[in-house]
């Protein structure tokens, strides 16, 4: 008898809970799906089995340990499939690539830093390499429009379907529809992460250019673990360029309902990401009527012009008079309507289970 497996196997733990919390809640809605999965996770929190009680949950104390199972699944019984939820496992892509799972044994929803090849280090110059022959053997992808265009680059015959991860939002929210006053000084979101995708320094420079003093800027800095040196070279900038108080850095962890109090005291946000990323930050900000400043190189691009949202784009110039136009522009928008967000991407989820369950 097949096993139907849903890995997740890295210890990302917010986005894991966002995703074994809505699988939970699915299951208990789809009695047809109900029984017929496995989840493998990378976790030490041992306490996941009793919080998604609708799920049977096997868990690893680490990515090597949860890629030992899967290949041994993958070989036991040439039946078996999996499903990989942003795959960021060295050990599974190298599993793939030299044939302990067989591409039709591998279904792969990519959460976008695992598409893209972004460290300098070498260690993972070399591993892209690999990575890069491994993508050629991934049996169906699922993902965001422009990520699944990224991927078409590199194996356009894989079969595929447009998938949304499904991020938490609150569908209570109110828009703001208040107008920004020319005299009032700015409040800016500046990325959504301590990450250096958020590309924080030249976001910096850029926003100095463009408003001058006029401005205070907020950083949420408390995630990834482990950070701080690269917070200390942000600092270093700000203190260079910026007086007492004009920039906020918050490097403690924010709560899904801290972190919306915070959006709420914004006016703009910079998220100048080169890769697609922070899509639930996006959903917050439309519901909130939050204009924001988008990289042209960032494929979710595609998906916000399809589901026609309003950007700025990254190093064109506006102004508070176009700032507000926007801030209309999104109060104007059916969030009912939009693709990405719940409860409109749990089709397509249903579609894709049903697939995999059946193939």
């Amino acid at each position: 008898m097949k096993k139907l497996i849903h890995v997740l196997g890295s210890n990302i733990s917010h986005h894991n809970n966002t995703l074994l919390n809505f699988f939970n809640k699915l299951f208990l809605k789809e009695k047809f799906l109900l029984k017929k999965f496995l989840f493998f996770v990378v976790t030490k929190d041992k306490n996941i089995i009793n919080i998604y009680s609708n799920l049977e949950i096997k868990t690893f104390d680490n990515k090597l340990l949860l890629a030992k199972n899967v290949i041994k699944n993958a070989i036991n019984n040439r039946y078996n499939r999996f499903f990989f939820h942003g795959q960021f496992n060295v050990f599974i892509w190298l599993g793939l690539l030299f044939g302990g799972i067989k591409s039709y044994q591998f279904w792969w929803h990519i959460w976008g830093a695992d598409l893209y090849e972004e460290s300098n280090s070498l260690k993972f110059k070399i591993f892209y390499i690999f990575r890069r022959l491994a993508y050629k053997k991934v049996g169906y992808v699922c993902a965001t429009r422009g990520d699944l265009d990224y991927y078409y680059k590199i194996n356009p015959k894989t079969p595929s379907f447009v998938l949304y991860f499904p991020t938490k939002i609150d569908l209570s929210l109110n828009k703001k529809k208040l107008k920004i006053s020319v005299t009032r000084r700015l409040t800016i979101l500046l990325g959504n992460s301590g990450d250096s995708s958020n590309r924080h320094e030249e976001a910096l420079i850029a926003i100095k250019k463009q408003f001058g003093e006029k401005v205070k800027i907020i950083i949420p800095m408390g995630y990834p673990n482990n950070n701080q040196t690269y917070i200390r070279k942000i600092e270093k900038v700000i203190n260079q360029k910026f007086k007492l108080g004009e920039v906020i850095v918050i490097k403690e962890y924010l709560s899904f309902n801290k972190y919306i109090s915070l959006l709420r005291t914004c006016d703009l946000s910079y998220l100048i990401f080169n890769r697609q990323q922070g899509i639930g930050t996006i959903c917050l900000l439309i519901q909130l009527c939050i204009p924001f400043v988008i990289s042209k190189e960032n494929t979710f691009l595609k998906d916000l012009k399809l589901q026609n949202i309003p950007v700025f784009i990254y190093g064109n110039k506006f102004t508070i008079f176009s700032i507000n136009k926007i801030k209309q522009q999104i109060f104007n928008l059916n969030n009912n309507k939009i693709n990405f967000f719940p409860p409109n991407f749990v089709c397509n989820w249903k579609i894709v289970l049903s697939l995999f369950a059946k193939r």
